[in-house]
C-alpha cells in the first residue's frame, strides 16, 4: 500500500523531487550488503559509536574517509595496493602497473570512484573483502568534509539522495556542550584518547556561538533530511549513547536490525575511546563569561539554557571588572573627598526681560512632567523691581543653596570659576561683592563678546581653567536642595569604576533636575575626561545639546548614572525659553560616534557594554492605559541598559492626551525615586496624522542605538527587553530584529478562516525563518535614527498601517547593502500577544489596507 500511496502522491505533484525519490525507491535493486553513513558533527560522540560498529563482526566500519586532512579508516592497509610481483624475464609479457594508492587528492578529484571502491568492501588491488562475510559497510561524515573541497553535490547525490545508502544520524541535544568540546579539542589537539585538563576555561563570544548554533541546527534539521527519512534514517542522541547499558539494551539491537546485521553480537567499545570530559560537569565553571552568555540566550530554546530556566536557576547578570588603566587601590577611598570646580557663568544682559519662573511656583505638581514640547508656555515675570537687584537676588539664591547643601569641611575643596561678560555693567565692577557672596574660592574669567549666547563654548572656556577633580556647570538660577550632594556623586563615580572596570573618572553622573525631570541637564564630569579629550565638549557645540551628549557618550560604556537623591531646581532655564537664542546641531551621529570610538581606544576596550534602547509606541486608541502601563513597566534584568519610553499620542482627543500624561506622571514620579532611567516621554501634536508619522516622531526624538516599536494594543512578555538585548549581542551585524507576535486562538468562523489562510504568517515569522525578509511593526527592533537618519516611515501608506513595515525593512537593507541576508534576524523569544482585529469580528478593511 505504501508504494501505491507514493505513486498517487507522485501523480499529484510530479515535479516534486521528494515524491520522485520516494517512488523510485520502490524500483531500485538493493545492494548485496547494506551501505550506510554515520552523519554527525564534531564532538557529538561519533568516535564512540564508530568504535562500537567497528567491533561488530559483520560490519566494515571506516572512519572519516572524506576528512580534508587525510583518509581516516580503521583499515589503513586497504588503501594501499599489494606489492608488485617480481619482474619477469620474459620481456614480451611485462607486468601490469599496480593500481595507484588512494590519497586525499585523488579521492577529492574522483569522489565517485572512491565511493565505489569503498562500497565494494575490498582492499586496493585485491579481490578479497576486508572482513569475510560482512553484511554492512559504512563510514563517518561531517558537513565540512564536503564543503571544504567543493564536493557537496557528490555528497548530496551519492549519499543523502541515494536511497540505497542508509543514514545513521548521531546528534547531541546540548549544543553548548558541543561548542565547548570543540573549543577544547581545537585548543589541545586531542580528539579521542586523552582527557582534557580540568582547569581549562574559555571566553565565548555570543555572536560566534549563535553562528555555530544556526549551522548546527540547519545541518540536522535540513541538510541531513533524506527524501525517505522515515525508511532510511536512524536517529541516535549522544545522551543515550553515553549510557552504555541503556544503549546496549534498548538501542543497539534496533540499530543492528536497521543495518541488517546480527543483533546477538556482543557490543564492544574501542579501548582508545575515553570520555574526555565529565558529561555532568557544570559549564558555568568552564565558561569565563557564563553570566553574559546566559543572559544572551536566557529565553531562547537552546537546550542548556532552557533546562536551566526550568530549574529556575537564572539570576541577574553581574559585572566583573576586566581591565582598568588604573589599579583599584588608586580609586579614592570613601573618606577622601575630591576637589570641585563649579562653572558659574553669570550674565545681567537679559535678566530683566527673561528671568521667569517656570516650575518652582507651580501649584500643580503634575505639570512638572511631560509638558508638551510643542505648545507655548504661559510664563510670568518673576521680578518687577530693580534690574540690579534682580541680578543679585538670583545669584544670592544660588550661593545660599550651595552653602546650605555642601558640608563646611568639604567647602574648603570647592572653587567657583565665575565667567563674566567683559562689558557687564552689574558684575564686572562688583567683584569684591561677588567674593564676599560666594562661599568658596573664586576664580574670575572674562567672557568675550564673541562667545555671548554660546553657552557650550563658555562651558569649555571655563572648564579649561579648572585643575580640580570634579566639574559641574551651574547657573545663577539653580537652587540646590539636598545636603551632602557632592559626597553622593563622588560615591557614584567610585561605584561606576568598581563595577565596570573603567578608569576612575570615566563616567558621567546626572543630578535630578525637578524643573526638567528625566533629562540630564546638570551632568558632573571628572578631570579624567579633560585629559582624554582636551575639552569638555566638542568645539562644534554652540549652546544646546552639551549635557545630553556627555550622558549619552558614557552610557555606551555603562558609565552614566543618575543620582536622584541630589535634587535641584532650575528656576529660569530648562525645557522652556532661555536667556539666549537656542542653536541646535546634529551631534547624535558623526560627533557622538567619533567620541565613542576615541573613548573605546582610551579605555582599551573593544566593546562598549552599555545598551541604549528606546521604546516607541504610537497611541491612537482611547481607554487603553492598561496596555500602555504594562509597556511602561518593562524592565531589563541587568544593569547598563538605558531605556526611554516615547508615547506619541496621535489622537486630537484632549481627554485621551490628558489620560496618557496622567499615567506618565504617575509612573515617572515613582521611577524618579530610584533612578532617572526608564523615563516616559509623552508627545502630542493635536491632530491625527497616522501611524507612520507617529512612529517617525518618536524615532527621530530618540538618541538610542536601538528603537523598539510596539503597538498600543499588544501585551509584551515581561522579559522582552532581555530577549532583544540578548539578540543584539547574538546578531551584531543585524539592523532589524524581528520578535514573535502571537495571535489568539480562533474564536469564531472569521478568526478560524484567518488562521487557516495564514494571513498572519509574518506575525510569527521569527519562529519560521532565522533571517526573515521583513516583519510587522507591532513588535520590531530597529537600528536607531542616529545611525541612519534618512530611513523613515513613508506617509503614503494608510494611517492605520499597511505596507509601511515592509518598506521600512527594505530601506534598512538598501542602507546597509554589505549586511545582505543578515541585515534582519529573528528573535522568537521576544514575544508580544496581539488581539484579533475588530474584536474578532469581520475586518476586511483592515486586511485590505495591508495590500496598499
Amino acid at each position: 500500500m505504501t508504494g501505491i500511496a507514493d505513486a498517487i502522491l507522485y501523480l499529484k505533484r510530479p515535479y516534486s523531487k521528494d515524491r520522485r525519490k520516494r517512488l523510485i525507491a520502490h524500483f531500485l535493486r538493493p545492494s548485496p550488503q547494506t551501505r550506510f553513513a554515520v552523519l554527525s558533527w564534531k564532538r557529538t560522540g561519533s568516535n564512540l559509536l564508530c568504535g562500537i560498529l567497528y567491533n561488530h563482526p559483520e560490519i566494515i566500519m571506516h572512519n572519516e574517509l572524506f576528512n580534508p586532512i587525510d583518509i581516516f579508516t580503521y583499515y589503513p592497509k586497504s588503501l594501499n595496493p599489494p606489492p608488485p610481483p617480481p619482474e619477469s624475464d620474459d620481456e614480451s609479457q611485462p607486468s601490469p602497473p599496480p593500481p595507484p594508492r588512494w590519497t586525499p587528492l585523488i579521492r577529492d578529484l574522483f569522489p565517485n570512484d572512491f565511493l565505489e571502491f569503498i562500497w565494494s568492501g575490498k582492499s586496493c588491488g585485491v579481490n578479497e573483502p576486508i572482513r569475510p562475510s560482512f553484511k554492512a559497510i559504512g563510514f563517518k561524515s561531517f558537513p565540512e568534509h564536503w564543503t571544504d573541497v567543493r564536493n557537496e553535490h557528490i555528497w548530496q547525490d551519492a549519499i543523502l539522495e541515494d536511497l540505497r545508502v542508509k543514514k545513521v544520524i548521531l546528534f547531541r541535544k546540548d549544543e553548548l556542550a558541543v561548542y565547548v568540546s570543540m573549543l577544547r579539542a581545537d585548543e589541545t589537539g586531542r580528539y579521542m584518547t586523552h582527557k582534557y585538563p580540568e582547569d581549562m576555561t574559555f571566553h565565548i563570544d555570543p555572536a560566534k556561538f549563535q553562528s555555530f548554533l544556526d549551522r548546527y541546527r540547519h545541518t540536522f534539521r535540513q541538510k541531513y533530511k533524506s527524501p525517505i527519512v522515515q525508511r532510511d534514517t536512524f536517529w541516535i542522541n549522544y545522551e543515550d549513547l553515553c549510557d552504555l547499558e541503556y544503549f546496549r539494551l534498548h538501542i543497539y539491537p534496533h540499530l543492528c536490525k536497521f543495518l541488517g546485521v546480527s543483533q546477538s553480537a556482543n557490543m564492544k567499545i574501542l579501548r582508545e575511546t575515553v570520555k574526555q570530559a565529565n558529561p555532568e560537569e557544570d559549564l558555568s565553571a568552564v565558561i569565563e563569561n557564563y553570566e553574559e552568555l546566559e543572559y544572551c540566550f536566557r529565553y531562547s530554546d537552546v537546550s542548556h539554557f532552557a533546562k536551566r530556566r526550568e530549574q529556575q536557576v537564572t539570576k541577574a547578570i553581574t559585572t566583573t571588572p576586566v581591565t582598568s588603566q588604573q589599579p583599584l587601590e588608586e580609586v579614592p577611598c570613601n573618606d577622601d573627598y575630591g576637589t570641585w570646580s563649579v562653572l558659574l557663568p553669570i550674565c545681567s544682559r537679559t535678566v530683566s526681560q527673561q528671568a521667569k519662573s517656570r516650575h518652582a511656583h507651580s501649584s500643580n505638581q503634575e505639570s512638572s512632567f511631560n509638558t508638551n514640547r510643542f505648545s507655548e508656555l504661559t510664563q510670568s515675570s518673576q521680578y518687577n523691581g530693580s534690574f540690579d537687584e534682580a541680578c543679585w537676588d538670583l545669584l544670592s539664591g544660588f550661593c545660599k543653596s550651595l552653602m546650605e547643601t555642601v558640608p563646611p569641611s568639604q567647602m574648603e575643596r570647592f572653587e567657583c570659576i565665575v565667567g563674566i561678560d567683559v562689558d557687564d555693567k552689574v558684575y564686572q565692577p562688583a567683584k569684591e561683592r561677588l567674593i564676599a557672596m560666594i562661599p568658596c574660592q573664586v576664580v574670575f574669567v572674562d567672557i568675550q563678546s564673541t562667545m555671548y549666547g554660546k553657552l557650550c563654548r563658555i562651558w569649555n572656556h571655563l572648564a579649561s581653567k579648572s585643575r580640580n577633580d570634579y566639574i559641574v556647570l551651574f547657573g545663577d538660577d539653580v537652587r540646590l536642595l539636598d545636603y551632602g550632594w557632592p559626597r553622593k556623586i563622588e560615591d557614584c563615580f567610585r561605584n561606576i569604576s568598581m563595577t565596570t572596570g573603567l578608569p576612575f573618572g570615566a563616567a558621567c553622573v546626572a543630578m535630578n533636575d525637578l524643573s526638567f525631570p528625566g533629562f540630564p541637564t546638570f551632568p558632573v564630569i571628572h578631570r579624567w575626561h579633560l585629559k582624554q579629550f582636551g575639552t569638555l565638549l566638542p568645539k562644534q557645540f554652540v549652546n544646546q545639546g552639551g549635557d545630553p551628549f556627555l550622558y549619552e557618550l558614557y552610557s555606551r560604556f555603562k558609565a552614566s548614572a543618575w543620582e536622584v537623591s541630589c535634587r535641584l531646581e532650575n528656576t529660569i532655564g530648562g525645557d522652556g525659553d532661555a536667556r539666549y537664542q537656542k542653536y541646535h546641531i546634529n551631534w547624535r551621529g558623526h560627533i557622538l560616534n567619533m567620541h565613542i570610538r576615541k573613548l573605546k581606544k582610551n579605555v582599551e576596550t573593544k566593546n562598549s557594554s552599555g545598551v541604549c534602547l528606546d521604546v516607541v509606541v504610537p497611541s491612537y486608541r482611547t481607554n487603553n492605559n492598561d496596555y500602555l502601563r504594562r509597556i511602561a513597566l518593562l524592565r531589563a534584568s541587568r544593569d547598563g541598559v538605558y531605556v526611554k519610553f516615547w508615547f506619541v499620542v496621535d489622537n486630537p482627543c484632549k481627554k485621551h492626551v490628558d489620560e496618557v500624561k496622567e499615567l506618565a506622571n504617575e509612573l515617572n514620579t515613582k521611577q524618579l525615586e530610584q533612578s532617572g532611567n526608564y523615563f516616559i516621554n509623552v508627545i502630542h501634536y493635536g491632530t491625527n496624522r497616522g501611524a507612520s508619522y507617529a512612529r517617525n516622531t518618536g524615532y527621530n526624538y530618540s538618541i538610542a542605538d536601538w528603537i523598539l516599536f510596539l503597538d498600543d494594543d499588544v501585551i509584551p512578555d515581561d522579559n522582552i527587553l532581555d530577549a532583544y538585548i540578548g539578540g543584539i549581542q547574538r546578531f551584531p551585524n543585524a539592523k532589524v530584529l524581528a520578535g514573535m507576535t502571537t495571535l489568539p486562538e480562533a474564536t469564531n468562523t472569521w478568526t478560524t478562516m484567518l488562521r487557516v489562510c495564514n494571513v498572519g504568517y509574518f506575525y510569527g515569522v521569527s519562529k519560521l525563518r532565522r533571517h526573515p525578509p521583513w516583519a510587522v511593526t507591532a513588535n520590531l527592533l530597529v537600528r536607531g535614527s542616529r545611525h541612519n537618519p534618512t530611513i523613515q516611515f513613508k506617509e503614503c501608506y494608510p494611517k492605520t498601517g499597511g505596507g509601511e513595515d515592509i518598506d521600512l525593512v527594505y530601506q534598512y537593507k538598501n542602507f546597509y547593502p554589505t549586511s545582505g541576508l543578515h541585515a534582519t534576524a529573528a528573535v522568537p523569544e521576544a514575544v508580544v500577544k496581539h488581539p484579533w482585529w475588530n474584536g474578532g469580528n469581520l475586518c476586511y478593511k483592515q486586511i485590505r489596507g495591508w495590500a496598499w
